[in-house]
């Protein structure tokens, strides 16, 4: 992807250094995120309630970043993003070196830390792309970004698979990621970066307008769609069914896969049907996945369970991928608001975990009392409904 305000070729070659570091960064991410389910589950002993309760950690940054970006105003995107994986780094070598059945403690310390890197990052992937692409190319280069982020997930759930039949000690695992967060910030704080609207004070990054509210509200609202599938849907098929390592590696192999061809896709359908009509879509998809989170494990024989709650998480990877309309809507309606742009898609962020981490715990006790997956897919169920109804009041 190349920058689209500027053709010279010094731009683009910035811009190419950029999207290196930025792959490499994201290589670590896919290996980390993979891992990180089975890793409290397998090398800590966590149980449910517990593995729900450490979603606050977790998801905390994603508030945090808000008050991170504002306080680090004077840094460009590019640097911010520098910063992002060197926490990320840091968090990931700690947890490295936890004991077996750390205290729920130790472990939020580290997960935190890593978990700031890794959600200032993800702000400011979006938020390079909406900067340096044409308003009417945004989906079209956001699509090309996710799905260079998907490669580099593809090629940490290969690695995942095939290591965990030979290899299964995480220490290994965790050096890998911390090389590649380490070699993405020297590159990032290296490259001369180009010029992106200047924010002067701490306060310019908190934007609440009347304008921005839907947007705000659907992101709310997905807050809670997306603990059904970062935390319950991993939880379901690792706890639950007794998914190892390798077979996750394996589901998550075939989504990247997939998601390679369907990313720049999903770019081009929001260019062409608009924001509003794919996150209606984007709600009534998931409304049909989160029966199938519920009732798959109970009404299904074990290996047909089985098979159909991996193919739902496939699809709920591709149908996470829709978020992107959200992105380019914001950045659209910011208008000639362009300083807007960054500190708005921050402000979504963190909005966003606020209800996912309360989420996140209460689903945790739902499952843990109910002794099943059904209460908490319906409730997250009733929100995906919830936040198609809001998207009708997009412009």
């Amino acid at each position: 992807m190349q920058t689209e305000t500027s053709n010279t070729p010094r731009i683009r070659k910035v811009m190419v250094a950029v999207l290196a570091a930025l792959f490499m960064a994201q290589l670590g991410a896919g290996v980390y995120d993979l891992l990180f389910t089975n890793y409290l589950s397998d090398a800590q002993g966590l149980n449910a309630q517990e593995r729900g309760f450490l979603e606050l950690p977790r998801e905390l940054p994603g508030v945090l970043s808000l008050l991170v970006m504002g306080t680090l105003f004077f840094l460009n995107e590019v640097r911010l993003a520098a910063v992002s994986v060197l926490l990320a780094a840091v968090g990931s070598f700690f947890m490295m070196n936890l004991g077996p059945h750390a205290s729920l403690m130790q472990l939020s310390l580290c997960v935190v830390t890593a978990s700031l890197g890794l959600h200032i990052l993800m702000g400011t992937v979006d938020s390079i792309v909406m900067h340096t692409a044409r308003p009417e190319n945004r989906s079209l280069r956001l699509g090309q970004m996710r799905a260079l982020g998907t490669a580099a997930t593809l090629l940490g759930a290969g690695y995942v698979w095939v290591k965990w039949q030979f290899n299964t000690s995480f220490v290994v695992d965790y050096v890998l990621v911390i090389a590649f967060f380490l070699l993405a910030a020297v590159l990032l704080f290296c490259i001369k970066a180009p010029e992106f609207p200047r924010r002067k004070s701490f306060r310019e990054n908190f934007i609440l307008r009347r304008q921005y509210a839907v947007y705000y509200g659907i992101e709310t609202l997905h807050g809670i769609r997306k603990q059904l599938y970062i935390t319950f849907g991993y939880w379901l098929l690792v706890n639950s069914m007794g998914q190892p390592p390798e077979q996750v590696g394996k589901i998550m192999l075939i989504a990247g896969v997939i998601g390679l061809f369907t990313q720049p896709m999903i770019g081009k359908s929001i260019k062409r049907f608009g924001e509003k009509r794919v996150t209606i879509f984007d709600s009534m998809a998931l409304s049909v996945l989160c029966l199938a989170y519920a009732f798959a494990p109970s009404v299904l024989p074990a290996q047909w369970a089985v098979g159909v709650i991996a193919c739902c998480f496939v699809l709920d990877k591709i149908l996470f991928d829709l978020g992107m309309a959200r992105t380019t809507y914001i950045a659209r309606i910011c208008g000639e608001r362009r300083a807007d742009i960054t500190p708005c898609i921050y402000t979504g962020i963190a909005i966003n975990h606020v209800a996912s981490i309360t989420y996140g715990v209460i689903g945790g006790l739902i499952w843990s009392y109910s002794g099943g997956p059904q209460a908490v897919f319906l409730t997250g169920g009733l929100a995906v409904v919830a936040a198609g109804l809001l998207a009708r009041k997009m412009k």
